[in-house]
């Protein structure tokens, strides 16, 4: 798993311009770019890697990954859960926004196999393997589709059944695609989360979304791209307005005749 701060480089840049500032009380100091950061790993990331003794983290920045041995889905579901909670929390308490940046988080999550390499440069373990890479361009996939947690059909088959079980969870169809940088497709889904303020909204647009892709699939762009933007409009899912700006450049660039709806992410800005 792979969670990333958005706008982070916006961010950055109001902190050097002096944006955030303290209240009158502490004498108008500036709230620093690293007190925020400490404030994200705290509010946010820290019950990752401190929460379970199974789970290994790296932070990197204003991110953290995270590797879950194969049997922790449920806690794995928990985590996410927990951190979302924690950010809404965070976001919902007084002066964010003014005196201090709001959060907001992006997931990519997958599952596969994972190598510890011992690194000499610094004595310690480090993981390697295709899921790490795949995890982390599932997190950049999430901002493209304006989704939250943006998991792969590996994880979705995986942990189904808890989902199911779970009325705080459930999940929609995105996309299949090829991942920059890979070569075989991938589909796509977001999980959904009850503390997500946009989770109704989510839930409620994916017969929809299911009738716009199906026709998508059939290479009827025009009505496609009509229920792809409702979607946008009515439902405020940024995730139609990318697929009605697939339907324009598909239109405009046929695809071959054996094409199967797979988005190649190459293709986008």
């Amino acid at each position: 798993m792979f969670c990333d701060l958005r706008h982070s480089t916006e961010i950055l840049n109001n902190f050097e311009e002096g944006l955030y500032r303290r209240t009158a009380d502490s004498q108008g100091k500036s709230f620093t770019y690293e007190e925020f950061i400490l404030d994200l790993h705290e509010t946010s990331y820290k019950e990752l890697y401190l929460g379970h003794e199974s789970t290994y983290a790296e932070i990197y920045g204003d991110g953290v990954m995270g590797i879950f041995p194969e049997d922790n889905t449920k806690y794995i579901l928990e985590n996410v859960y927990s951190l979302q909670r924690r950010v809404r929390s965070y976001n919902d308490s007084e002066g964010v926004g003014v005196f201090r940046p709001r959060i907001d988080i992006g997931f990519g999550i997958t599952i596969g196999e994972v190598s510890f390499v011992h690194y000499p440069m610094d004595g310690n373990r480090h993981p390697v393997g295709r899921c790490v890479h795949e995890a982390a361009r599932i997190q950049d996939a999430a901002k493209l589709y304006d989704t939250r947690i943006l998991i792969s059909e590996r994880f979705v088959n995986f942990s189904e059944t808890y989902i199911r079980a779970d009325h705080r969870f459930s999940y929609r169809f995105i996309d299949r695609v090829v991942l920059k940088g890979f070569r075989s497709p991938l589909t796509l889904f977001e999980l959904l989360l009850d503390n997500d303020r946009r989770f109704h909204e989510k839930q409620a647009s994916a017969d929809l979304y299911h009738k716009a892709y199906s026709q998508y699939i059939r290479r009827q762009w025009k009505p496609a791209r009509a229920d792809f933007l409702t979607i946008c409009q009515e439902y405020g899912l940024g995730a139609g307005s990318v697929m009605a700006e697939h339907c324009d450049y598909l239109s405009k660039n046929p695809p071959s005749p054996s094409w199967n709806g797979v988005w190649h992410m190459s293709n986008s800005s």
